[in-house]
């Protein structure tokens, strides 16, 4: 599923101005809490291990502790739960293919955690919050989202497509699927 990114932001800027001015201002947190393997049951999948790239604790804390603010707790069941750093939700994309076009867009990392991130350790519902802490309107995110799911173009794939996006223009997501599937991926610029 695809989505063209400045359609998002102008959707979000003009329905809710306060909202994206705290956007702007603050930029998002993302709150997860990844356990130490992969659980294929979980829309975030993977272990601290994978998700950080390295192979100790040890490493990983050393990892996280370099991170200006962000913030991190372990679990009683040796899971992490990591509040990261604020992140620009909001990106003024000034140059295309050597083309100005000076468009902002938004980001769907917000409304991806907040829809998705679900699983026997995390709340979607408490997934993202403003970069200085706090809540997000949940009936805000509920209308970007609706917004999105009846905006967004899909394509079935099949065997040998290919596509090319960028990903700072288009958002894209994966629906659910059943069988065996294989995709690589390729990312340069």
């Amino acid at each position: 599923a695809l989505i063209d990114s400045t359609l998002v932001f102008r959707y979000v800027n003009e329905t809710f101005p306060e909202f994206m001015a705290k956007l702007k201002e603050h930029g998002a947190r993302y709150v997860r809490t990844i356990p130490a393997e992969d659980d294929q049951t979980s829309p975030i999948g993977r272990s601290y291990f994978n998700t950080y790239q390295v192979k100790t604790k040890e490493e990983l804390i050393e990892k996280l502790d370099n991170i200006d603010d962000l913030r991190y707790e372990w679990q009683e069941d040796g899971s992490i739960r990591i509040t990261s750093e604020p992140i620009p939700a909001i990106k003024m994309i000034s140059e295309y293919q050597n083309n100005s076009v000076f468009q902002y867009t938004f980001h769907n990392s917000v409304i991806a955690a907040f829809v998705g991130w679900e699983d026997s350790r995390n709340d979607r519902t408490q997934a993202v919050k403003f970069g200085n802490d706090e809540s997000m309107p949940q009936d805000v995110l509920n209308s970007i989202a609706a917004f999105m799911e009846h905006h967004k173009v899909s394509y079935k794939w099949k065997k040998g497509d290919i596509f090319a996006l960028d990903n700072r223009l288009v958002m894209h997501s994966r629906n659910s699927f059943t069988g065996p599937r294989k995709v690589y991926a390729s990312m340069w610029g």
